[in-house]
């Protein structure tokens, strides 16, 4: 299962993001990403667990904490779906649940 993190600090590294991850359970892949649209600087993280059951305890685990003052922003990476925020559709936030299938 991959997993979106978002709202990382910029002093966090991927061994940071790989040290939360890790007490949940095996880890194939793992980034850390700059996205710099509109100007607006935001890092975010993937990662992939190939077990579910882990992945979702990780989501449940590190989902809302706080990492140099900033409110860490876990769930299951959305794959192939457009950025509703970007999509210039109207509409509503989302929620997000992780126990969705994807």
């Amino acid at each position: 299962m991959k997993i979106f993190v978002g709202v990382l600090p910029k002093t966090m590294l991927e061994v940071d993001l790989q040290n939360m991850f890790i007490k949940y359970g095996h880890i194939t892949s793992l980034y850390i990403r700059k996205n710099n649209e509109k100007g607006n600087n935001y890092y975010y993280g993937l990662v992939e667990m190939p077990v579910k059951k882990q992945a979702l305890a990780a989501i449940k685990g590190i989902n809302g904490k706080m990492i140099d003052g900033r409110e860490l922003k876990v769930h299951p990476a959305r794959i192939g779906e457009k950025n509703r925020r970007h999509s210039g559709r109207s509409g509503g936030r989302r929620d997000n649940d992780p126990s969705e299938v994807l």
